[in-house]
């Protein structure tokens, strides 16, 4: 991604009383998480590879801002061991404004009885008058409070 004002980063960090592993398992599984978040994602579909390998290509139907928003998205990474996973946006209507846009899960930690989540968002816009994701920032912590719910 090019260095410039139009790329940027946000993050969100949540507190979950649910295990780091339920929580990493569960999310790497679009339709368990589709399951699990009925109001926030309308659907998933595979459009290529396997369900939750890396490499795959899914294109989720979800709830943002009132509206149904595509995101055609290639799990480039899954990494168990370290529970990291990285999602890079192919296509889809949340790409409108945007050059490029990756989710990024960077950080499952164990802590007491739950689990510390990390979320990033790399993305670059495609000018100065696309506002920053801040709505996906507050899907993704919507979903993950789901996950934590439907988990417990």
């Amino acid at each position: 991604m090019a260095q410039n004002s139009l790329c940027g980063k946000l993050s969100t960090e949540m507190e979950l009383k649910i295990s780091g592993d339920k929580y990493f398992e569960h999310f790497i599984s679009p339709q368990a998480t589709a399951k699990s978040c009925p109001k926030a994602i309308n659907k998933v579909d595979l459009v290529e590879g396997q369900w939750g390998k890396q490499g795959c290509v899914i294109l989720w139907h979800s709830l943002v801002d009132g509206k149904i928003a595509t995101s055609k998205v290639c799990m480039t990474v899954i990494d168990h061991k370290n529970k990291r996973a990285e999602y890079n946006v192919i296509g889809g209507s949340i790409l409108e404004g945007f050059e490029s846009y990756k989710f990024i899960l960077d950080n499952v930690t164990p802590k007491d009885n739950g689990c510390f989540v990390r979320w990033s968002l790399e993305f670059e816009k495609k000018n100065d008058n696309t506002p920053e994701p801040t709505v996906m920032i507050n899907l993704l912590n919507y979903m993950s409070s789901c996950i934590e719910a439907y988990l417990s």
